[in-house]
């Protein structure tokens, strides 16, 4: 009810229903039935897309347009009347309002759903490998050629503490994610988002040289607004490439996270040999195995990734670790006693860094599991 958004018709009925609630009982409720062409209206007014706030405003300018009318013309004259009739305008306006939110609201999400699982469709579709057409043709999408295909971790998720807080926090990542990829995007991008992680589809233009730079630069906007790390594994594909790129992003971003690597996004390139290394084989359990005495002497563990980060300069190993270079020297003895090879042999260097590349992956796949 406006001076200027809605039908003429939908004022003049607004204002008989208020005229007939002010000639009826003064207990008696406005019902969906007396308000059935306001609710009406109001879903149709979600169909065509104003956001709801531009509803809710033509509602309070129109009721205020109404009470000064009616203020320039009883004036102080009858000054009780006037706080009964702002009373049960008040009372009107707030029963009004809570029937034509529910209308909108309630196509609003009719319409959301049906947009969410057509768009859905599309993203599962492509992630699996089948004929997106007919789900792209009902969710009114054009596809690309060619997609940046997205697998996101984002540290700090939230726990559960008996409260809905973890679940509003969710829900916040997640509209934040799709946000912001789609305002960096000039496509319609399809996400499967969950928390920690989520996957997502930017479409490329064809013949694009970017190679979806606006994505990334969305990506750093999206660590700012989230003020979480991130890490991103990312991978340029055709669209019928994307079932198997989806898999390789995934693993690169779980690598990039599992060895500590600093937030960003990573392509295969960057994480070639740790890639390699992790693939499934009878030798992941041998590596395992190797390492296992790290369970009761995480002290030999701390020793060995802080031995091999200073490219095995003892003494640099030992002023981190706030030991005598002799003290380093026995504990990578006693490594090499307990798991069966020699940090300090060039040629057995190798073992060491495969194993702990295997063993931080595997735990942080157990975490993300418990």
């Amino acid at each position: 009810m406006s001076c200027g958004s809605a039908h003429p018709w939908i004022v003049g009925y607004n204002l008989d229903l208020f005229i007939r609630s002010l000639e009826g009982p003064a207990d008696r409720p406005v019902t969906e039935d007396d308000a059935a062409d306001l609710v009406a209206s109001a879903a149709r007014r979600a169909g065509e897309g104003p956001p709801v706030e531009n509803l809710m405003r033509d509602y309070q300018v129109g009721f205020n347009v109404v009470w000064q009318a009616v203020l320039e013309e009883v004036g102080q004259a009858d000054a009780a009347g006037l706080l009964r009739l702002t009373a049960h305008t008040h009372a009107h306006l707030l029963a009004v309002t809570t029937l034509v939110l529910r209308g909108y609201h309630h196509e609003s999400a009719r319409l959301s759903i049906g947009e969410r699982d057509a768009r859905y469709a599309v993203y599962a579709a492509l992630v699996a490998g089948d004929d997106p057409a007919t789900a792209a043709a009902w969710a009114g999408l054009t596809l690309a050629e060619h997609y940046l295909v997205l697998s996101l971790h984002l540290a700090g998720s939230p726990a559960t503490d008996g409260d809905d807080r973890p679940l509003v926090t969710r829900h916040r990542r997640a509209n934040t994610i799709q946000r912001v990829l789609a305002e960096h995007t000039d496509g319609d991008v399809l996400a499967g988002i969950g928390d920690p992680t989520a996957t997502a589809l930017v479409p490329v233009r064809a013949g694009a040289a970017d190679g979806g730079v606006d994505a990334f630069r969305g990506l750093q906007h999206l660590i700012d607004v989230l003020d979480v790390d991130l890490h991103v594994g990312a991978a340029l594909v055709a669209a019928a490439d994307i079932p198997a790129a989806v898999a390789q992003s995934a693993d690169v971003c779980e690598i990039a996270v599992a060895t500590r690597r600093p937030p960003g996004v990573y392509h295969l390139e960057d994480v070639l040999v740790e890639y390699q290394l992790t693939r499934p084989g009878p030798a992941l359990q041998l590596l395992l195995d190797r390492l296992a005495p790290f369970d009761r002497h995480p002290d030999w563990e701390e020793t060995l990734r802080v031995y091999l980060r200073h490219r095995c300069d003892r003494r640099l190993t030992a002023a981190e670790l706030h030991l005598h270079p002799n003290s380093v020297d026995y504990r990578l003895s006693r490594l090499a006693d307990a798991c069966g090879f020699d940090a300090t042999d060039p040629a057995q260097r190798a073992v060491a860094h495969t194993a702990l590349c295997v063993r931080d992956v595997t735990a942080h796949r157990a975490r993300q599991q418990s």
